[in-house]
């Protein structure tokens, strides 16, 4: 298998694996409620953003500088979005323990 392939193998399984946590948050985020929901909703979110960054790395060359900038802004996005999501989960699981 030459290195080409083998790249593209890795982002297929990449992009599928996200398509698929999409699917499975999105049906978490459908089921739930209050606070629960609104951190699924940042996972979700975050996912997205992944997935189009991922996207947006198969287009990117060497002198495409807003492909670069647009997947850097993207990982950023999801950055942002999955600390918020596991903050909210967080506060969560600490008052299901009593501590708050």
């Amino acid at each position: 298998m030459d290195n080409q392939t083998l790249l593209l193998t890795i982002n297929a399984i990449t992009i599928g694996a996200l398509a698929l946590s999409i699917i499975y948050t999105a049906g978490v985020v459908w089921r739930v409620e209050k606070e629960l929901d609104i951190s699924y909703k940042f996972f979700l979110a975050a996912i997205i953003f992944l997935l189009f960054a991922e996207v947006t790395n198969l287009y990117v060359s060497d002198n495409a500088l807003i492909f670069t900038l647009a997947v850097k802004i993207l990982r950023m996005l999801f950055t942002i979005c999955f600390l918020s999501g596991v903050l909210l989960m967080r506060d969560i699981v600490r008052k299901i323990d009593g501590e708050k």
